[in-house]
């Protein structure tokens, strides 16, 4: 994009200092990726820091280094790190907090810090909060929205990292400025530029942390219920029984899934959590209640927050020993949490919850932390410690990789140790429209394996409707993560029709069908930090309509996934330009053009506005059997769908063969030539036996692909469905 501004353009920062210094940091558009620092001294004039050098050409120089310290002590560090970055340390030991402004041409979109997306969009303009969990119970949407990182990028490609766990907020106010402001006397932060905003993410995941691979369960469907010690139907008459009566259905109507948790309540004391048990009057032997659900294909969680509820254990244990946060509550929702900094209350809590997995519990879901519970100062530090110690309960028992924990309040390096739910969404369009733009915002600061409550958590007596969950299945299915709430006059096969249980039947079917793709690109987001679901704007940068796409996405490279996100089943698709054709994928009859609009009206529940694009190879299968035990005999197989175009002469996918249903680890490239009326197809060994489907204008070809061996397959005489 060339942006309008044709006077020189700056990024100007200013550190909140004490009057007489400043330091400004110029960035100009008319020489792209320039950068000058500058130190200001009130009344003696301007001294010249670091010259003005080119990202990314002659401005790296490795080792490069240079500090200006000043009479009162204060200094300014700036190190080029590496060819598209730069680090900067102030120290202002008189200064109370830090902060920087920054100025960009007025057509300039700015992204990050938050997941929650204001006024339902995934840009920042207009906003200003601080950068810790958004406390609130009635925000449009969703409440609790908080995954966050204290990082934001500009679409022309400038991108600013600030490293600190410290209490801080960011205004974008007013137009074409943004600010940050962090408690204390020393700050560090990074400025970036790469005009390829992928490559400019995968920087700042390098700065940061990548996101580790996710367990073959962790992909879902994940069946749970907001409280299994009600609604019981059939004899049911407690929870134990609840989670087998859910089994039971899924089973005769042959949903996949993969695991199940318990929310709370399921322990003893005031709010069912801090006695680290389960209760026994509903569940009476709870490691073989457990040990029963793997039996039958499920890995079970639990749910866990660092919450010192009154007169429990954790909080008596914890009162005792002065590990609580003072000036907090005890009572109901109000208890305050262990100060984890404390290494005596962290090395207690994380004692007691990997008691919860020696019994066979093989994750968490990680609640609360943004409610007031602890200093608003403390939050993100708390959050770093929380989650890093439930990781470590589950590594100590499970080992590295092979448990699955997820949370909705998560700071910046916590996505290498817990995947994502979006907090309590609402069940209605509203709060589906903000998922979509949610988990768009989510990815954009790399927390890629992300998740939403289907069918939305603040439910009613007549919500979610039956349209509404529909169209919420067919939206997790393109989730990385498929998880849904059940139970309390809410579950498919008791509270609805037989139509909606089909469509969670196929969209459970589909989504455990593409764990071989979305493997692939988790596999993808843990080296790069790339997430799987992506603002349109990554993968088209080129065309500025998308720009602010918030209810369309791409999943992976390959579909464009555009989810139906009010009633009546209608909404307009326009397709990007920059990448070929696309493929209406459900039907495989209808093909758009770049730059293209098509209107849907009507559209059943059944299917959803998913396309692919042209060239496109995409694995697909049924690689995890989870709870299909009633498929006799099942083994691992593979499903290479092709899409040949000879408008793409050569195409290539990465396929992560995974480490729990292969016999190999790592990837393999599959890559396919289309000229002239031929098609090639070559793979390495894809590590389980596999069908390839090619699609054209008369047919499938549906060949097979013994594992153990590299394949090549030559066809000719294919008419392409994109001709």
């Amino acid at each position: 994009m060339a942006f309008s501004d044709s006077r020189l353009w700056v990024i100007l920062v200013t550190l909140l200092v004490p009057a007489s210094q400043a330091l400004s940091a110029e960035m100009m558009s008319n020489s792209p990726g320039h950068l000058k620092l500058i130190h200001e001294g009130v009344g003696v004039g301007n001294e010249l820091i670091a010259g003005t050098f080119p990202f990314p050409d002659s401005f790296y120089h490795k080792h490069r280094r240079e500090i200006v310290s000043h009479e009162d002590g204060s200094h300014t560090e700036w190190n080029s790190i590496a060819p598209d970055a730069v680090e900067v340390k102030a120290s202002y030991p008189n200064s109370g907090s830090v902060g920087a402004t920054f100025t960009f041409a007025p057509d300039d979109t700015l992204y990050g810090v938050w997941s929650y997306p204001w006024n339902g969009s995934i840009a920042n303009a207009g906003q200003n909060h601080a950068d810790i969990g958004l406390f609130g119970t009635d925000r449009p949407g969703i409440n609790w929205a908080n995954a966050r990182a204290p990082f934001f990028f500009s679409r022309s490609g400038f991108g600013v990292y600030v490293d600190s766990l410290q209490f801080g907020s960011f205004d974008f106010s007013e137009p074409g400025t943004a600010s940050f402001s962090f408690n204390g006397s020393e700050l560090t932060y990074n400025v970036l530029y790469n005009s390829n905003l992928t490559e400019l993410l995968m920087r700042y995941a390098n700065l940061s942390s990548k996101p580790e691979m996710p367990i073959d369960s962790g992909y879902g469907p994940i069946f749970w219920s907001d409280n299994f010690e009600e609604d019981f139907h059939q004899g049911v008459s407690r929870a134990d029984e609840n989670f087998h009566d859910v089994m039971k259905h899924l089973k005769q109507n042959q949903i996949r899934a993969t695991a199940i948790f318990a929310d709370r309540p399921y322990g003893t004391g005031n709010w069912s959590f801090g006695n680290f048990d389960f209760d026994p009057k509903n569940y009476p032997d709870p490691r073989t209640f457990i040990a029963n659900l793997s039996s039958q294909g499920y890995d079970f969680q639990a749910w866990v927050a660092n919450r010192a509820f009154l007169y429990t254990e954790l909080y008596n244990t914890s009162m005792a020993n002065g590990w609580l946060f003072p000036g907090f509550d005890g009572t109901q929702f109000l208890g305050p949490a262990l100060n984890l900094s404390i290494p005596a209350a962290y090395s207690y809590l994380l004692e007691r919850l990997t008691s919860l997995a020696r019994i066979g519990v093989k994750g968490f879901k990680i609640d609360r932390g943004e409610e007031r519970e602890m200093p608003d100062a403390e939050q993100n530090l708390q959050s770093i410690l929380f989650n890093e110690l439930c990781y470590k309960a589950m590594e100590t028992v499970w080992g590295k990789g092979n448990f699955f924990s997820f949370a909705r309040s998560a700071f910046d390096r916590s996505r290498s140790k817990v995947a994502i739910w979006n907090g309590d969404s609402q069940a209605n369009f509203t709060g589906l429209q903000y998922s979509v733009a949610s988990a768009i915002r989510a990815g954009l600061l790399g927390f890629s394996h992300w998740g939403s409550d289907t069918g939305g958590y603040l439910r009613t007596n007549s919500t979610p409707t039956e349209e509404l969950w529909a169209r919420w299945m067919h939206f997790s299915a393109f989730s990385p993560m498929y998880e849904i709430m059940v139970g309390t006059k809410h579950t498919p096969w008791y509270d609805y029709s037989p139509r909606l249980v089909r469509v969670l039947k196929d969209t459970a079917a589909l989504h455990t069908s593409l764990i071989p793709y979305i493997r692939s690109y988790a596999y993808a987001a843990s080296q790069t930090g790339l997430p799987v679901m992506r603002a349109l704007f990554l993968e088209y940068p080129d065309d500025d309509k998308v720009a602010e796409t918030g209810d369309a996405y791409t999943f992976g490279k390959e579909f464009l996934v555009a989810p139906i996100v009010t009633q009546g089943g209608n909404r307009t698709v326009y397709f990007p330009r920059g990448q070929g054709r696309f493929l209406e994928y459900f039907n495989k009859s209808q093909t758009f053009k770049p730059g293209e609009t098509h209107e849907i009206t009507n559209m059943p529940l059944e299917y959803s506005p998913v396309y692919v694009r042209e060239g496109a190879i995409i694995p697909t299968g049924d690689v995890f059997q989870g709870n299909a035990k009633w498929v006799a005999n099942w083994k691992p197989h593979l499903v290479i769908e092709v899409y040949p175009s000879y408008n793409v002469s050569v195409s290539s996918f990465t396929y992560y063969r995974g480490k729990e249903s292969t016999p190999l680890n790592g990837t393999t490239s599959i890559t396919m030539t289309a000229r002239s009326g031929n098609v090639t197809i070559q793979s390495g060994d894809l590590g389980v036996d596999g069908t390839i489907l090619v699609y054209h204008k008369n047919g499938v070809e549906n060949i097979t692909l013994p594992s153990g061996e590299e394949h090549t397959l030559h066809i000719g005489g294919l008419v392409s469905l994109f001709e």
